[in-house]
């Protein structure tokens, strides 16, 4: 099969490498692979610099006119595939910051079925795992946490749109040689420069808001609290007595926050760095804090009731005075807590907490 196109948006911070491989002996019949290439890459926004990388990646391939033989098994950490996709469709997620050894991956073994077989593969992220590395000239260095937080997201969603839109990557791959030309993604300079002049306006205006409430400068910034901040760097930020029920903040990064009395209730904490938060008084049942980070954080006087902690690290977390009742403990690693009678702790070994 011939490549048609090959195109990568941010060659710096993601390029990949998608080959289709005859496979010796047997007509028609290829092997699919993946490689890439990934770093940080450095764009100048306004009167300043950032610098980011992907922290999550979906490979999607779409098969026409080609059966798909084989989907191999991957003993690979940076890449795995998606279930219940179609007979046409695939899915791969990939974790670019795990993508050291720069080998080649065998994902799958295809067979075109007719002369107008072909493949499309793209490589597709969202704002939510942009990950800004640095960013030098576009606020000063006092801003608050809240207001840095806010601008900050803001930054990622401009560089998903402008950057890594539609896609990261693509390729094309056909049984017939073409020799129209390569259907590239072309940028909209006009819609560029709105995007350049209403970031401008976002930071200028969040800057000069007197206001420190969390959700008030979200709501100015065009951000919703619940959903926009999945993966966002949240260090220090003050969300105390705000009602977030049902908020998504998987795999954000919320070390040294004060999260007193908030509800938190029903929200995605997946993966959610809480080192040092104090979440005291915090209304948090029904909470996913699978694989979150709590150690040195305050849980004094919260309700964990139904929450699930499965695999969490609460090494010194303070629980005085917390309802834990039918919260799911499974892997969960507690040491040096306070709060925790002998009674207490041998129920939660009997539900498979470690101490």
């Amino acid at each position: 099969m011939y490549l048609l196109e090959c195109h990568n948006q941010c060659p710096d911070c993601f390029s990949a490498d998608l080959k289709l491989i005859p496979v010796a002996d047997k007509q028609g019949e290829y092997e699919f692979y993946f490689n890439a290439k990934v770093n940080e890459q450095q764009e100048s926004i306004l009167d300043g610099k950032v610098k980011f990388s992907l922290r999550l990646a979906k490979l999607l391939v779409t098969f026409n006119d080609l059966d798909i033989l084989e989907i191999y098994d991957i003993n690979k950490d940076y890449i795995q595939i998606r279930k219940n996709t179609s007979k046409n469709h695939q899915e791969w997620l990939i974790k670019p910051n795990l993508l050291k050894d720069n080998s080649s991956v065998k994902l799958a073994k295809l067979k075109a079925v007719g002369d107008e077989s072909n493949l499309t593969a793209q490589i597709v992220i969202d704002k939510s795992n942009v990950v800004l590395t640095d960013i030098e000239g576009l606020w000063v260095h006092n801003i608050t946490p809240n207001k840095h937080a806010i601008l900050e997201r803001k930054v990622a969603e401009f560089i998903e749109k402008v950057y890594l839109s539609p896609y990261v990557s693509r390729a094309i791959f056909s049984y017939q040689k073409s020799e129209t030309t390569p259907n590239f993604h072309h940028k909209n300079n006009q819609e560029i420069e709105q995007k350049i002049s209403s970031l401008k306006n976002v930071i200028q205006g969040i800057y000069q808001n007197p206001q420190e409430d969390f959700n008030t400068l979200a709501k100015k910034a065009n951000l919703n609290p619940l959903i926009d901040f999945v993966g966002a760097n949240l260090i220090g930020v003050n969300l105390s007595g705000l009602n977030l029920s049902s908020a998504n903040f998987q795999d954000a990064n919320l070390r040294g926050a004060d999260l007193t009395d908030v509800d938190l209730s029903e929200a995605n904490l997946q993966n959610t760095k809480l080192n040092g938060v104090d979440l005291s008084g915090a209304y948090l049942e029904g909470a996913n804090l699978t694989n979150a980070n709590l150690t040195n954080a305050s849980l004094a006087l919260s309700n964990l009731i139904g929450a699930n902690l499965t695999n969490a690290n609460l090494t010194n977390t303070n629980l005085q005075n917390t309802s834990l009742g039918q919260t799911i403990v499974k892997g969960a690693i507690f040491a040096k807590n306070l709060g925790l009678n002998e009674e207490k702790k041998q129920e939660l070994i009997s539900k498979g907490a470690i101490f």
